[in-house]
């Protein structure tokens, strides 16, 4: 069988926020200096935007599902206060992080498990049900938190906020992941041709290879002149990759696309329609339970207005990364 070439056209949307952030890119290194692009800005900006990152990639799957999660920010605020609470030996229980952060994440999941039963089998829209969950949860965080629990030194948690990768063990995860991507590449490569879809020219593959695996390689370089790869970093990379996976290469992902694009058209299909959107509100909650997580171990504890407004952050990143509000588009990496 022989395969034609697909011919790739410029996106102009994505050309002109690519042009427009390094312009920005321009702007700030021209006002701060050499420091912008250093080794310790660049692990710095990457460790701080790990909280957000990992809700916009939980928030792009729901919006993809045609729905919208409002209560992100305080589910984070709530589980970050719980396990801090859970932790805390003066004012909470005093139990093991070990114990502690799997429960807390656990409880994400549950919470997020509720409002995706509410929206899919009561027919209540999202957007009612997470804003009251925003005002719920927030309220609830305003009781555990009340006296900002704070978690000891000597936990390993801490670890998660303050500890670096070092650089030795960084060179050897970037060159892994130049495989794995490579890897991913070529199986999705003939994954399209088996199946008889066009598949990009050689050189647009090699070309997109070569630039990721510089990007990827270039990073490491450039933190390792610091102290290494934050934890941090290294979490939101590992979610936004197993989210990735998820919405890319199973059929529960192409089901949440379908779903976002008609849900009467996949509903007609045989898509069991109310389970996958019960399934994206669990992922969402999982993946703000892990970010409640991160939170709290960058601050060393929580606070009552831990994560505000954090929900428009994660919708702002994930629809200028190309996701549509309207559903049925949009990727993780975006």
């Amino acid at each position: 069988m022989t395969f034609t070439p697909q011919r790739r056209r410029i996106d102009l949307r994505v050309l002109s926020m690519a042009l427009i952030l390094i312009a920005m890119w321009v702007f700030f290194r021209a006002q701060v200096g050499e420091f912008y692009f250093s080794g310790e800005s660049i692990a710095k900006l990457s460790r701080d935007m790990a909280t957000w990152t990992i809700l916009a990639g939980g928030m792009t799957l729901v919006i993809v599902s045609g729905n919208i999660d409002l209560s992100v920010g305080s589910l984070l605020a709530l589980v970050a206060a719980s396990v801090a609470a859970m932790i805390n030996s003066e004012y909470g229980l005093g139990w093991s992080a070990a114990v502690a952060v799997p429960l807390g994440v656990l409880i994400g999941g549950c919470l997020g498990f509720g409002q995706g039963v509410l929206t899919a089998y009561l027919r209540i829209p999202s957007f009612i049900v997470t804003l009251g969950g925003l005002f719920v949860f927030r309220g609830i965080t305003q009781k555990v938190s009340a006296f900002d629990p704070r978690v000891p030194d000597s936990s390993w948690v801490v670890t998660l906020g303050f500890e670096y990768v070092p650089q030795t063990h960084a060179w050897i995860a970037g060159i892994a992941a130049c495989i794995l991507a490579m890897a991913m590449f070529l199986y999705g490569r003939k994954r399209k041709q088996q199946a008889g879809i066009a598949v990009d020219p050689v050189h647009y593959f090699l070309v997109k290879l070569i630039l990721l695996c510089l990007l990827i390689l270039g990073f490491i370089s450039r933190v390792n002149q610091y102290k290494g790869i934050p934890n941090q970093t290294v979490i939101m990379v590992a979610v936004l990759l197993v989210l990735y996976i998820i919405s890319r290469r199973t059929s529960f992902g192409r089901h949440l696309y379908a779903i976002g694009g008609n849900v009467e058209a996949a509903r007609l299909s045989g898509i069991k329609v109310e389970k996958h959107i019960v399934a994206a509100f669990t992922i969402m909650g999982l993946t703000a339970g892990v970010a409640g997580v991160v939170w709290m171990a960058q601050n060393q504890g929580s606070t009552k207005n831990a994560g505000e407004f954090y929900e428009l952050y994660a919708i702002a990143a994930a629809v200028i990364g190309g996701t549509s509000l309207m559903g049925g588009r949009g990727t993780i990496f975006g």
